[in-house]
């Protein structure tokens, strides 16, 4: 890793904190990208040393010119880009059916349209260098059938045909794509931001580390040896995925024995009131 040029979006808080530090650990040089400019330059001013540069842009993924606003960046910045690792991601947990099409679209932009125009707009510079990796931090909830995530599991599924699609035209030519499929994440990510946020109870008992979490992202881009897909959960869960792979309807039988469907049900009505009450308060 040391000297390779990476983007990292997401990274003002959640899990893209501990894959920045990581990475930062490991001699990479960085662009952190996301919507908060603060965030991003207190992690910079914690990462920058004088063997490395860490540089922001704060960028709202969701915008049409998103991608090429970050690319922009990274070549003022970084001068080329070794490393993308798609890490940003939204999730309104509220009930499908009462988000607008704007609100369906940031999700989907956001998780999946960019970081595909990102790769898109990367790759022929990786290409000519002949060498490049695309990490894409996917989700279980794409292929579990996580409940009231339409739009995000969606997006999280996306991540991981369009992976392994990339990984097997352009892994020849030096240039490779993983997508590391998480599982609930305990102290940071949505699901802990959501238990705190919400004060609901959930079953904590298989959620795994950021830390562990950052170091599988460094693996993929260092080793690539574990496939296009590499799930980070406790427990076996490469065999849960692969059960879920071949048995779908086991995902809703996992959801609704685990509590997951109860839970969620809870969080998209509360969700739903905040929104109604901003609303109320001409919040926007």
């Amino acid at each position: 890793m040391e000297g390779k040029k990476v983007i990292v979006t997401g990274a003002s808080r959640g899990i893209g904190v501990f894959i920045a530090r990581e990475l930062a650990s490991c001699g990479a040089d960085l662009l952190l990208v996301a919507r908060s400019e603060p965030e991003l330059v207190r992690l910079a001013d914690e990462l920058r040393t004088p063997a490395n540069t860490v540089a922001v842009a704060a960028v709202d993924l969701a915008g049409t010119r998103a991608a090429e606003q970050v690319v922009a960046a990274a070549e003022a910045e970084l001068g080329r880009v070794d490393v993308l690792v798609n890490n940003a991601a939204v999730e309104p947990q509220r009930r499908f059916v009462t988000l607008d099409p704007d609100e369906i679209e940031r999700v989907l932009r956001v998780d999946l349209i960019t970081p595909i125009e990102l790769s898109r707009r990367l790759l022929p510079g990786m290409l000519q260098r002949g060498y490049g990796r695309i990490v894409n931090i996917s989700s279980l909830a794409g292929r579990t059938g996580f409940p009231f995530t339409e739009a995000y599991a969606a997006s999280k599924d996306g991540l991981i045909a369009f992976s392994r699609v990339l990984r097997n035209d352009h892994r020849a030519a030096g240039v490779s794509s993983s997508a590391v499929v998480l599982g609930a994440v305990k102290e940071t990510g949505i699901g802990q931001r959501t238990l705190d946020e919400t004060g609901l109870k959930g079953n904590t008992a298989f959620m795994v580390g950021p830390e562990k979490v950052a170091k599988a992202v460094v693996r993929a881009i260092e080793k690539d040896k574990d496939g296009a897909e590499i799930v980070v959960m406790r427990g076996p869960g490469r065999l849960i995925k692969a059960l879920m792979d071949l048995f779908p309807g086991f995902g809703s039988t996992m959801n609704r024995v685990s509590g997951a469907e109860e839970l969620m049900g809870k969080v998209a009505d509360l969700r739903e009131a905040q929104h109604v009450a901003a609303l109320g308060k001409g919040w926007t």
